[in-house]
């Protein structure tokens, strides 16, 4: 190691309260010993909460997608005729026709999300009733999952936050009851006595 970066670790040291400095108090002590011991238990509980709820809910979603999947059926359509895109909207009112197993030519309304001209072939999804949906989606097991992970890492987060927080007020007010101590005895050994 060379001199600066010794210089670096010892005044690293010293600023989170790991040095040998007989001034450092046992409550001082205690507050960096709880200090690390929230941080090492948050960074062993980050990876097992996001295996565990993030794997859980992408799981789970991803069945739920799948059994919406198998429940509709994908049609090619054709375009009969095509609206034009409001300027606050990403999609395209459209009207387009269809023919069912039997031979039957359906027609509905459609939002595409992408230009369409009259006589141009989309795919469009249809429920158990014939009736035009949404198609099944294909990030909402991912972004479940992530936005469900991040919930509970915040929650985590804020328990070990207060809990440090509860901790450091308690010995704030110990170190201050020790101070007034220190300072009444100071007064009677060097005052006015």
């Amino acid at each position: 190691m060379s001199t600066g970066s010794v210089s670096i670790y010892r005044r690293t040291c010293r600023r989170v309260g790991l040095d040998r400095n007989p001034l450092r108090r046992r409550a001082d002590r205690v507050q960096t010993g709880v200090a690390a011991l929230l941080a090492l238990v948050f960074l062993i509980i980050v990876p097992v909460l996001a295996v565990i709820v993030g794997g859980g809910v992408y799981r789970m979603e991803t069945a739920a997608v799948q059994a919406e999947t198998a429940r509709l059926h994908r049609v090619d359509a054709t375009v009969i005729e095509a609206g034009r895109a409001p300027l606050y909207a990403p999609v395209i009112p459209a009207r387009v026709s269809w023919k069912d197993a039997a031979g039957g030519t359906h027609t509905g309304d459609y939002q595409s999300t992408t230009v369409v001209q009259p006589g141009s072939t989309v795919s469009i999804w249809l429920n158990d009733g014939g009736s035009i949906v949404e198609p099944p989606s294909s990030t909402r097991a991912v972004s479940k999952a992530v936005l469900l992970t991040s919930a509970a890492l915040v929650g985590v987060a804020v328990v070990h936050g207060g809990s440090y927080w509860l901790v450091r007020r308690r010995l704030d007010r110990r170190r201050l009851r020790q101070w007034e101590t220190e300072w009444v005895a100071a007064d009677l050994t060097w005052g006015h006595g």
